[in-house]
């Protein structure tokens, strides 16, 4: 009993020894980052992490770690593994929730490893989402295939996203990745068909970001140099640099006349 009593005492004062340490590393870590040192703050962050990685001072040192990682150092995949630690050991659902989107994001955005971004936008829209998340979530994923070269399923995501009740900005985005998918798809006239109907439903929007500019690059492709002149001209009163239009209407005049069997045609 002399035995068990001596090692229960010094179980309990290495746990209370450990317990004072991961304390005192995480007043460090607090103190580096008022005073500006994030890189070391990280560091003392990812020691307390790795040194108990099932105690709550770990999701603690993970919550302040990602945010001094990902917005103050800019290591991203520092980042990426304190919101995965907050994933897997977090008891709040709502701080799952949030580090699973910021992992996604993260290998979506700053690292371009869409590979893994996949995976990680596959598991969020498996969640309980609101409309905005369930439609930016599976437009990035959809985005993800679209960089791999996946096209069938980019465009099997757009489908599953259009078959929704969108808000019009939503149905743009959706429609203009389609319609990107389908150029990637070397389907040129479903992709000028795709532009023409975009043009026509979002006037605004289209202008704005210059929509009008992708569907004369199709009609170039499919050598259907009128249409892309039209197109072009139907611009003038709406794009602040007529000058670039009017060269590149008369390259594409050039580009007309020079075909095989239009000899006859007048500039």
């Amino acid at each position: 009993m002399k035995h068990l009593g001596l090692w229960v005492l010094f179980t309990f004062t290495v746990c209370g020894c450990t317990l004072s340490l991961d304390w005192f590393h995480q007043l460090r870590a607090k103190k580096a980052v008022a005073k500006g040192d994030f890189h070391s703050a990280l560091k003392i962050l990812q020691g307390i992490r790795e040194h108990d990685p099932d105690g709550p001072r770990a999701v603690i040192a993970a919550r302040l770690g990602a945010r001094v990682a990902q917005v103050d150092v800019k290591d991203y995949g520092a980042a990426v593994d304190f919101y995965k630690h907050l994933v897997l050991r977090s008891d709040d659902p709502k701080e799952r929730k949030a580090a699973q989107k910021n992992v996604a994001q993260i290998y979506f955005e700053n690292l371009q490893d869409y590979n893994q971004a996949v995976f990680e936008y596959e598991r969020l829209v498996k969640l309980e989402l609101s409309p905005d998340e369930a439609f930016r979530y599976r437009l990035n994923l959809a985005k993800s295939h679209f960089h791999l070269n996946n096209l069938t399923q980019a465009d099997h995501e757009l489908d599953t996203l259009l078959s929704r009740k969108l808000q019009p900005d939503e149905i743009f985005d959706a429609k203009l990745l389609k319609a990107n998918v389908e150029v990637a798809n070397k389907n040129l006239a479903g992709a000028a068909k795709s532009w023409e109907e975009i043009l026509k439903e979002f006037p605004e929007r289209s202008q704005r970001e210059k929509v009008a500019l992708n569907l004369v690059v199709v009609y170039e492709e499919m050598k259907d140099f009128g249409k892309a002149i039209e197109t072009l001209e139907n611009m003038r009163g709406q794009d602040p640099n007529p000058e670039f239009l009017n060269i590149r209407i008369e390259r594409l005049k050039e580009r007309r006349i020079n075909q095989p069997g239009a000899q006859g045609l007048k500039r």
